[in-house]
């Protein structure tokens, strides 16, 4: 039974359950089911039989023997149905074997016109006349002065028994099919209740998620409170894994800083042929390690249950740094961002997605670039366009490749678009390129929204 539920049931624990419960209660069903109509047929052949066994009784009751040693019946049973021929319903009288008296229903044949329905002493079931089906009870007694044995015989015809019995059955079938239904309900509802605590489970997960909350609160059974504390438990770990990853990241920065400082200092004072050789070398660190200070800066969604992120309070001091930065080249930086707009991540990533993207497009924008966010379909959509030359699309590949540089004029490391992909990728975001109305590249990201 387990393998059939794991086969047609792999992913919903509630069907499991209500395959297991069908499992027994329909053949339980089944076979009371069953039991019933054996039960209902045992009644009625029963009460047919004690039917017929009273129409035997009277007739031996009016029964005697005459002078002569002839079989004589003072009256017949009142009951119409033997008078009505071929009704099924029949009696016989016999001595020695040799009906002597018998009801009208057998026909016009008269004294002796029909044998003995049955030889044998008890309950039979018979065809009679007309190839009808007959339940019959048959007595033999002893009468003083008869020239034989005296037989008395009743007859029922079969159909009307298993007309009774046919009408049970479609009655039985639709109350049992019926109770069956309000079974299955009743356990699909009754599996809903046991599993709500879970539902409850799920959307406290999907709020920590969201930055809703911060730990699992929700009052659940003590077979599901070890899940709540270990989830708690993980998420405590993976934030203390996170914090301490992010100060080591600090620590690295300035146990570097001085270093890579005298270095430098040191360089500038060898002969040019050497120095740039070094230099080109020395730049190289930097941007390693610069690139490894950023991965680890970057919490990712393991780290950002508790943190929810109102995206235009971020790009208040986003934009305020920028427009100090490019203060010179007049930057005319906008920033277009929905009420509600929301982050469901770490504040630091997306400082570090938008400050990278924002930098980029502020680089190469001749005089205009425009910051928009929004929630589309449940998901955080951002654009960021300018007005400068763009990328073409053949080179977009290589422009978020590590440390790839298009136009060695501008300044940095080339890792910015790169540790971005790598960010967004971390939380099953998307990043892409394409053209921006304003004749420049137009990025494009899709993020968990809070």
């Amino acid at each position: 039974m387990r393998y059939l539920l794991g086969t047609f049931f792999p992913r919903s624990l509630k069907l499991r359950l209500m395959a297991a419960a069908a499992v027994w209660v329909l053949p339980v069903l089944a076979l009371a089911g069953i039991l019933l109509l054996w039960a209902f047929r045992t009644h009625l052949e029963s009460q047919l039989d004690d039917q017929l066994a009273a129409y035997q009784r009277e007739l031996l009751a009016a029964a005697s023997i005459d002078a002569e040693g002839e079989l004589v019946l003072a009256y017949i049973p009142a009951d119409p149905r033997f008078s009505q021929v071929f009704s099924g319903w029949y009696w016989q009288a016999a001595v020695a074997g040799k009906v002597v008296r018998q009801s009208t229903s057998a026909g016009p044949g008269g004294t002796g016109g029909l044998q003995l329905l049955s030889d044998t002493q008890g309950i039979v079931e018979l065809n009679g006349p007309g190839s009808r089906e007959l339940r019959i009870y048959r007595r033999d007694v002893n009468l003083p002065g008869a020239k034989g044995g005296v037989s008395v015989l009743i007859a029922a015809p079969c159909d009307e028994l298993e007309a009774d019995m046919a009408q049970f059955t479609r009655h039985t079938i639709v109350i049992f099919t019926t109770l069956g239904l309000v079974f299955m309900v009743a356990v699909y509802l009754q599996v809903g209740f046991g599993l709500h605590p879970l539902t409850t489970l799920r959307r406290e997960i999907a709020a920590i998620r969201n930055g809703r909350a911060e730990r699992l609160t929700a009052s659940v059974p003590a077979e599901v409170a070890p899940v709540v504390d270990e989830v708690n438990a993980l998420i405590d770990h993976n934030r203390q894994l996170i914090e301490r990853a992010r100060n080591e990241a600090g620590n690295l920065a300035h146990a570097l800083k001085n270093p890579l400082s005298i270095i430098s200092h040191e360089i500038a004072s060898l002969e040019p042929e050497r120095r740039e050789v070094l230099e080109v070398q020395l730049q190289s660190v930097r941007g390693q390690v610069e690139r490894i200070l950023q991965r680890i800066r970057a919490a990712g969604p393991s780290a950002a249950g508790h943190a929810r992120v109102d995206v235009s309070d971020l790009v208040d001091d986003l934009g305020f740094s920028l427009r100090t930065i490019y203060r010179d080249r007049q930057i005319d930086l906008s920033f277009e961002i929905d009420e509600g707009a929301a982050f469901a991540g770490d504040r630091g990533d997306l400082v570090e997605i938008l400050g990278n993207l924002c930098d980029n497009a502020c680089k190469w924008a001749r005089a205009r670039v425009t910051v928009r966010a929004g929630r589309r379909d449940g998901r955080l959509a951002v654009a960021i366009e300018d007005d400068g030359p763009g990328i073409a699309p053949e080179a977009r590949a290589a422009a978020m490749a590590r440390g790839q540089r298009l136009d060695e004029r501008m300044p940095g490391s080339g890792l910015g678009l790169d540790i971005v992909r790598e960010i967004v990728a971390l939380y099953r975001g998307r990043l892409s390129l394409g053209d921006s109305s304003l004749g420049g590249l137009k990025v494009e990201l899709d993020l968990p929204a809070a």
